[in-house]
């Protein structure tokens, strides 16, 4: 039988270990299967900013079998069939962009949980390896499925406490790029104003007991100093941009090396 990578990861967030994660961007299969060869906790497949289609998606998530890192998939938007695409082909955690409100997040729980817990629709064909597995792809899966929402907007700061109140949330993601924009202070992230958002995130977090992860894309420094201030999660870079900052490290050393 497989071993769901939603158990992984459900257990790491329990026991309170750090999760190290990047995002998966790109439409090409072969960039996908290197960054999960590289042994992140979770990754994190983007349809809200990128080019990936539901067959790519498909394929994406088969190369996820027999590994230990986690896919979660980042909807476009809050609706039904995104969620259920995503559920079906075998993502064992949706990650909601931009929830600023209880019922937003009640209902992001609900789509990812079978009745009566939620209201996902039945037919995990390749989740359940095409029915192969279907009996232990359901023996805990209204458990085992990762529901993480992304904070990334300052309305929503208003309303932490509601929005983590809400049965089922597992991680919370903190997107620092629209945060900032929203505002009116894009990309300065270590504005006062920035950091005290961060700040009362974490501390929403700690006090509700929910996971809390941060884009930390920029840097490795980024990463550390997060995970350091209380996060629990972060992602380091998207599969492009991690791939052009190698490329440019190497190109920059031979430059060097020749004088």
């Amino acid at each position: 039988m497989p071993e769901y990578q939603g158990r992984i990861l459900r257990e790491k967030l329990k026991s309170g270990q750090p999760v190290l994660g990047a995002w998966i961007s790109s439409t090409d299969p072969a960039l996908a299967r290197a960054m999960i060869n590289v042994g992140f906790d979770m990754l994190i497949i983007d349809m809200e900013h990128s080019a990936i289609n539901l067959e790519t998606l498909q394929h994406h998530l088969m190369l996820f079998q027999n590994t230990p890192t986690c896919p979660l998939v980042r909807v476009p938007w809050h609706e039904r069939s995104w969620v259920k695409w995503a559920l079906d082909c075998g993502a064992e955690g949706v990650l909601f962009p931009n929830v600023c409100s209880a019922e937003e997040a009640s209902f992001a729980v609900s789509l990812c949980k079978y009745p009566p817990d939620g209201i996902r629709g039945y037919f995990p064909r390749g989740a359940s390896n095409f029915l192969k597995d279907t009996a232990d792809y359901l023996s805990d899966v209204n458990q085992r499925i990762q529901t993480w929402i992304q904070i990334e907007d300052v309305k929503a700061l208003e309303h932490l406490d509601e929005i983590f109140s809400v049965p089922g949330i597992n991680g919370v993601l903190i997107g620092p790029a629209d945060l900032s924009l929203s505002m009116g202070i894009l990309g300065q992230n270590n504005h006062p104003q920035f950091i005290a958002a961060l700040q009362q995130i974490i501390a929403a977090g700690k006090k509700h007991g929910i996971p809390i992860g941060y884009a930390a894309d920029d840097s490795g420094a980024t990463a550390i100093k997060v995970l350091r201030m209380g996060c629990q999660a972060v992602t380091m870079g998207m599969d492009w941009w991690l791939a052009m900052q190698a490329a440019s490290a190497r190109l920059e050393e031979v430059r060097k090396g020749l004088g």
